[in-house]
């Protein structure tokens, strides 16, 4: 995009939509007056921060550099309602940002033998039968859960744990470079997401995926075991068999990312899908899957992905807690 400022229209343009399309809705199908009302305001602040953000839209670059206040706001605003376009208000700002670019640190990439390739895919296939095909047997659903997660955890640690190791120190040397190249690589996957999960849920009647579904009741009854589940043990884990090991496996790394996400996103999905529609979440957790990929590749340290996992499930975890 040549000229930057286009961003910041189509933010503009994405909240015009947006407030028309719930203009029709709070006035033709909320029947609450109080609720019609309160949305109809929110919407309204909307449309006057949408013409703030306009207005600064049509003002030079280097003016803007100069007092970047008002698209910070407007960006902070039409992030919590709609979200889409303050994430692209966000990445207006980063765009025009003066600090030099952030270089990561460089790792070597070594040639990987065939015994690590072998590890790798005999550790992503016992990953796959413990969690997916032995749980169809009666006898196995009579081992404790923690225990079955721990066998995984320690089979992951002591099959990576030379890359872990390394990967790790290098990873807290230079936690400072790692950080912006995290938190920009997360919002552009929650971006990305939400540009795909929001027809999918239009499509389900506004119905979570069954994964989910089955995540909120386990928050519910196991608050503390789900927490510890989702934002510690799923990171690790997933990360180390979806990117670490699979990455192994092929020399092209396109086809490694693609192949990573999709396998991600239905191994999420496969089992626990209760429609045709519902299936299509698999393209959401895809896109999540395809995403730290490519920040693994691009990083080529695996706490990159750990990291924007963990922030993922965090936030997740943190909104289902306080709904339930």
């Amino acid at each position: 995009m040549k000229d930057k400022r286009n961003i910041l229209k189509i933010a503009c343009l994405l909240e015009v939509i947006y407030v028309l399309v719930m203009m029709v809705y709070y006035l033709f199908f909320i029947k609450e007056k109080e609720e019609m009302i309160a949305g109809i305001f929110m919407l309204i602040i909307g449309v006057v921060v949408t013409s703030i953000l306009y207005k600064e839209s049509k003002k030079e670059i280097d003016l803007i550099k100069k007092n970047k206040t008002a698209i910070l706001l407007c960006s902070i605003w039409l992030f919590f309602e709609p979200i889409i376009p303050g994430i692209l208000g966000f990445i207006f700002l980063g765009s025009i940002s003066d600090k030099k670019k952030v270089k990561l640190p460089e790792i070597k990439e070594e040639k990987i033998e065939v015994s690590k390739k072998v590890k790798s895919f005999a550790l992503i296939l016992f990953f796959i039968i413990v969690m997916f095909v032995l749980p169809n047997f009666s006898f196995f659903n009579k081992i404790p859960v923690y225990l079955i997660y721990l066998v995984i955890f320690l089979s992951v640690l002591l099959t990576n744990y030379k890359d872990l190791k390394s990967n790790l120190i290098i990873f807290i040397r230079n936690f400072k470079t790692y950080l912006p190249f995290i938190f920009k690589r997360y919002f552009i996957m929650l971006g990305l997401m939400l540009l795909v999960g929001i027809p999918i849920v239009l499509i389900n009647n506004g119905n979570t995926s069954s994964n989910q579904a089955a995540l909120n009741v386990m928050f519910k009854k196991l608050p503390f075991f789900a927490l510890v589940l989702s934002t510690i043990y799923a990171p690790f884990v997933e990360e180390n068999v979806f990117r670490l090991s699979l990455f192994k496996l092929f020399k092209n790394k396109m086809v490694f990312i693609v192949i990573s996400g999709f396998l991600f996103g239905a191994l999420h999905m496969i089992d626990k899908f209760t429609s045709f529609y519902d299936l299509l979440y698999i393209f959401q957790y895809a896109t999540l899957g395809i995403c730290l990929a490519k920040a693994f590749v691009d990083s080529k340290n695996i706490f990159v992905p750990i990291s924007m996992h963990f922030i993922q499930n965090f936030i997740a975890a943190i909104l289902v807690l306080l709904i339930y």
